[in-house]
Formats: C-alpha cells, structure tokens, sequence
C-alpha cells in the first residue's frame, strides 16, 4: 500500500493509506519515523506503523494527565484505553513506569496520608479507596502499617464536627456510629474513642 501525508486542521497532518483517511499525526511524531510521503509498505509494516503513532499519542496523553495529578498504573491506564488499544496503552503506562513517573508504592503513601489528613478517613475506608485506584493488595497492607495517626483523635474531631448533637437519644447515637463507620472506622475503635470523649454532664 502507499503512504501518503495531508495537512490538516491544527497544524497537524492526516495519514493516507491507499487514498484512505487513516488517523491525524502529530508532525513531530510523523518526522520522528522512519517513513516518506508516498513511500510503499506491506500490512504487516503497515500495522507496525499504526502502532508507533498511535503508542506515542497514548504516551503524551498519560503525560498531560500526570501533568494535573499523580495517578496509579491502574487508574491511568482505565482513561487511556478509552482513547487507545489496549496494547498501545500498556506501552504508554510502561514507558512512564520505566522513567519514574509512575510508582503505585509511592503513589499510595500519598494517597493514603491525603485520606487521613484531609478526609479523617479509617482503615477500612482507606483500604478501600486504595483498592478502587488499582494498588495491589500487598502494597495496600504495606502502606497501611506505617501510618502513623491517631484515629482516635480524629474520631472525636468528626464527633466534635458532625454529630455532637446525636447523644440525646439512642436514633442520633446510631446516626453517629454508623457514619463513622462508612468514613472507615471499626466499632472497637469507636467505642475506644467514645470512653475517652469528655460527654456533656448532661449526657
């Protein structure tokens, strides 16, 4: 088949095979290749050609994308191959491996400390969160056993925030326990939390 380039809308240009529209190519991605304008090619260099454009596309998406927040393998690749193959996706997430731009084992620190600081969440919920991201399950138990917090304390900051006003009657000290526990709480440690809690005399 013949190879042929067009120019086309922003600057970029359209890749013919044939007299057929292909896909659009970045002109430094095209100039970068080791392919002219008009040269001919079998289907099988064909196909190795279409992998080359469209493997870089994925990369320097998952770059924009890390570009605006950290992410973890699992979670980049779900928004690659939305765009892309999976096999050009796969491509994209081990070149940014290989250079150190993504690391789940430090992507998940983070996360988790966020989780803590910022949203006072538990153990079980942070798990979770973890789980959602695509961490490995290995790395999950590794994270969570060197964080270092005081979930009883920020057991009672949530008290002291949300439901300070649940202890009256048993409805409201349910509501209090039960939200607690979605944030990721056991009841062992909200019961611990509680004997610590300096209750209104009334209470």
């Amino acid at each position: 088949m013949i190879i042929r380039i067009e120019p086309s809308k922003g600057g970029k240009l359209s890749l013919i095979a044939d007299d057929e529209y292909i896909m659009t190519v970045d002109p430094d991605t095209w100039y970068s290749l080791d392919y002219s304008d008009g040269c001919e090619i079998d289907e099988e260099e064909f196909e190795k050609l279409k992998f080359l454009i469209d493997s870089r596309k994925a990369y320097a998406q998952a770059l924009r994308f890390l570009t605006l927040r950290a992410h973890s393998a699992d979670e980049l690749y779900k928004k690659l191959i939305k765009k892309h193959s999976a096999e050009c996706a796969s491509h994209a997430i081990e070149k940014c491996r290989d250079l150190g731009f993504i690391d789940d084992e430090d992507f998940a620190f983070r996360y988790a400390n966020e989780l803590v600081n910022k949203k006072k969440y538990g153990v079980s919920r942070i798990r979770s969160e973890l789980y959602s991201k695509g961490i490995d399950r290995e790395i999950i138990e590794n994270v969570l056993n060197t964080l270092e917090f005081d979930f009883s304390q920020s057991i009672i900051e949530i008290i002291e925030k949300k439901y300070s006003d649940c202890f009256s009657d048993e409805k409201g000290k349910r509501r209090m326990i039960s939200g607690l526990m979605r944030l990721g709480y056991n009841y062992s440690d909200i019961k611990s939390a509680l004997a610590d809690y300096d209750l209104p005399e009334e209470y």
